[in-house]
C-alpha cells in the first residue's frame, strides 16, 4: 500500500506542478483551456469550473492541459451562446453541417451569409463536446444567436497567439519541474537529511576486487584517485559521478600513493541496470546492521550488531573483501568469527545461492554509516535553496553530457537503453524511499522532478522541447509549419516515445530481480 501511495505522490506532484506551469501561463495569455487533466486515458472524477474542465483520469502515467487551437484549422469554436435554450454549449467544435464544406469558407461571417441563404429551415449540425459527437438540427436563429469562430482566426487559440507567449506556455512546464526542488530541497534539511560519511572522504582505495576491471588496470590498496579525465577529484563523491556519467568507456585515472603517481586506463563496462562496477572499494566496516531472518546468518546465531573478524582463518577488516570470501565459498560450510560487546564467538555456516542476485549469500547487510543532519528554519532555506541550485546545474551537465558522448558515439546506444527506467521502477523505488523517511522521498521526488524537466526539453516532437522546436523553425521562416509536417514529425515522435515506453518496461521487468532500492541509494548518494 505504501509503495502505490508514494508513487502517486511522487508521479502526481510532478505532473500537477508541470501542467500548472503549462495551465497558469495559457491563462495569463488569455488562452482558452479546455481541459486539465492529471493522467490519461478514461476519466474518473471531473468537474467543470467556469470554462475549463478539471480531471483525475485512469493512467496516472502522465497528464495533460488541452488548449483550444491546437486541433485542425477548420474547426469552428463556439465562444458565447445568447440563448439558454440554444442547442449549443460554450467550448463546442462544430466540425460539420450537412450540405456545406467548411473549409470553403473564410470565416464565420461568410459562413452565416450562404447557410442564410439555403431554403432549408433547419440545419444538421455535428459537434464535438468533452471528446464525444454529437448531431442535432438548429434552425437560422439558433445559430445567429452564438459568437463562434474558425479556429485559424480564433483569437484565444493557442495557434493564434504570438510566439513570445506560445514560447512561455510551453517552456512553463519544464520551468515548474526545475522550481519544485527549490521547495523541497529547504524541508529536507529541515526534517533531516541522511548523508553516507564516506562520500566526503579522499578517495581513498581500502580494496580492489579480485579480477575486476580495476585488478587488471592494476590499481592497488593505498592508491588514491587524483583525477579522472583530466578532471580532479577531491572526494568520493566526485569519483562516483565522474565513472558513472562514463559508462561503457575508456576512463583514464591519475593515482598517487606514498612512492609514486601514475597514470591508469580503465574500460568502465555497464550492467545491466546501466551503472559501472570497477571493483574499487571504499570504505566498510564489517559491522552488521541488519540480519535476514531464516537466513544462513540468523539460523547460525549471528545479530545485528555483531562485528566479522575473520573467515575460514583469513582476517578480514573490510566488507567487501568478506563479501568475496562468502560469494566464491560454492556453498561450502565457513567458520566465521564474530566480535560481540567485545567478545569473539565462534560460528560455523554455509553460505545459500540467492537466485535473485545470481551469488552466494549469508543473509547480512553492513552498518554504512550514515549521518542524520537536521537545520533550523532559516538555515535550512539557504541550504536547501543551495542544494537545490548545486544538484539542479550537476544534474543538468550530467545529462547533457551524457547525450553529447552518445550522439558523438562515446557511449553505445545500447549502454544507453540500459540507464532508461519507467513507471514500475519508480513505483518501486518511491515505495522503498518512502519507508525510509519523507526527506528520502522528497529528495528523490526532486531529483526525478530535474530529470524530467530535462527530457521535457529535448527536440523531439510530442515533447515540449518538439513544440520549442517548432517555434525555432517558424522564427527562422517567419511562418509556421504546415499541418501535414506537423502531423507526420507528431506520428514520427508519438512512435519514439512508445519506443522508449516500451524499453523502460523492458528494463523494469529486468530490474525487479535485483535489489532496486540498493541500486538507486548509490545514485541518491551522488546528488546528498
Amino acid at each position: 500500500m505504501i509503495t502505490i501511495l508514494a508513487f502517486i505522490f511522487v508521479i502526481g506532484i510532478l505532473v500537477f506542478f508541470h501542467e500548472l506551469g503549462h495551465f497558469l501561463l495559457a491563462k495569463r495569455s488569455n488562452i482558452r483551456v479546455e481541459k486539465f487533466s492529471l493522467g490519461f486515458g478514461p476519466k474518473l472524477i471531473s468537474f467543470v469550473k467556469g470554462e475549463t474542465e478539471y480531471l483525475i483520469s485512469a493512467l496516472p502515467l502522465g497528464g495533460y492541459v488541452k488548449m483550444y487551437g491546437e486541433g485542425k484549422e477548420e474547426n469552428i469554436i463556439v465562444e458565447k451562446v445568447a440563448d439558454t435554450e440554444s442547442p449549443f454549449a460554450s467550448g463546442d467544435r462544430i466540425i460539420g453541417i450537412k450540405g456545406f464544406s467548411l473549409e470553403k469558407y473564410m470565416n464565420w461571417q461568410k459562413l452565416l451569409s450562404a447557410l442564410e441563404s439555403d431554403t432549408k429551415p433547419e440545419k444538421e449540425i455535428e459537434v464535438e463536446r468533452d471528446g464525444r459527437i454529437y448531431t442535432f438540427l438548429a434552425n437560422s436563429s439558433a445559430l445567429y444567436n452564438i459568437e463562434a469562430h474558425y479556429e485559424k482566426d480564433y483569437q484565444r487559440g493557442f495557434s493564434n497567439k504570438s510566439l513570445t507567449d506560445r514560447f512561455l506556455v510551453v517552456i512553463a512546464g519544464p520551468a515548474m519541474n526545475f522550481i519544485i526542488p527549490f521547495f523541497f530541497m529547504p524541508l529536507v534539511f529541515m526534517f533531516g537529511i541522511s548523508v553516507s560519511s564516506y562520500l566526503e572522504a579522499p578517495p581513498d582505495i581500502t580494496y580492489v576486487k579480485k579480477d575486476s576491471p580495476a585488478h587488471l588496470s592494476g590499481f592497488s590498496v593505498g592508491d588514491r584517485v587524483l583525477s579522472v579525465n583530466g578532471k580532479e577529484v577531491t572526494n568520493w563523491r566526485d569519483l562516483n559521478i565522474a565513472v558513472q556519467s562514463n559508462p561503457d568507456s575508456l576512463i583514464e585515472f591519475e593515482v598517487g600513493n606514498e612512492n609514486e603517481t601514475r597514470v591508469l586506463t580503465l574500460f568502465a563496462k555497464a550492467g545491466s541496470d546501466g551503472r559501472v562496477e570497477t571493483g574499487l572499494g571504499r570504505p566498510i566496516a564489517t559491522n552488521i546492521a541488519e540480519v535476514a531472518k531464516d537466513g544462513p546468518a540468523w539460523k547460525a546465531g549471528i545479530r545485528p550488531g555483531d562485528k566479522i573478524k575473520a573467515i575460514d582463518g583469513v582476517e578480514v577488516t573490510d566488507w567487501n573483501h568478506m563479501s568475496d570470501i562468502i560469494t566464491e565459498s560454492g556453498g561450502r560450510k565457513l567458520d566465521f568469527i564474530i566480535e560481540r560487546e567485545g567478545e569473539k564467538m565462534d560460528f560455523r555456516l554455509a553460505a545459500e545461492m540467492e537466485k535473485e542476485y545470481g551469488r552466494y549469500i549469508v543473509g547480512i547487510t553492513p552498518n554504512t554509516n550514515t549521518i542524520l543532519k537536521k537545520y533550523g528554519f532559516f538555515e535550512s532555506l539557504y541550504k536547501g535553496i543551495a542544494e537545490a541550485a548545486r544538484m539542479t546545474v550537476e544534474i543538468t551537465f550530467l545529462f547533457f553530457g551524457f547525450l553529447f558522448k552518445l550522439i558523438t558515439g562515446k557511449i553505445a546506444l545500447a549502454t544507453a537503453g540500459k540507464t532508461v527506467a519507467g513507471p514500475l521502477l519508480i513505483a518501486k523505488v518511491s515505495g522503498s524511499v518512502a519507508q525510509s523517511g519523507i526527506s528520502n522521498l522528497l529528495q528523490f521526488t526532486s531529483l526525478i522532478s530535474i530529470n524530467l524537466a530535462l527530457i521535457n526539453l529535448l527536440p523531439i516532437p510530442m515533447l515540449d522541447g518538439g513544440h520549442l522546436l517548432y517555434m525555432g523553425i517558424e522564427k527562422i521562416k517567419r511562418k509556421p509549419l504546415s499541418t501535414k509536417t506537423l502531423e507526420i514529425t507528431q506520428r514520427i515522435g508519438f512512435s519514439f516515445l512508445i519506443l522508449i515506453m516500451v524499453a523502460a518496461l523492458y528494463n523494469d521487468i529486468l530490474r525487479m530481480q535485483e535489489d532496486i532500492f540498493s541500486q538507486f541509494s548509490k545514485i541518491l548518494d551522488l546528488f546528498r
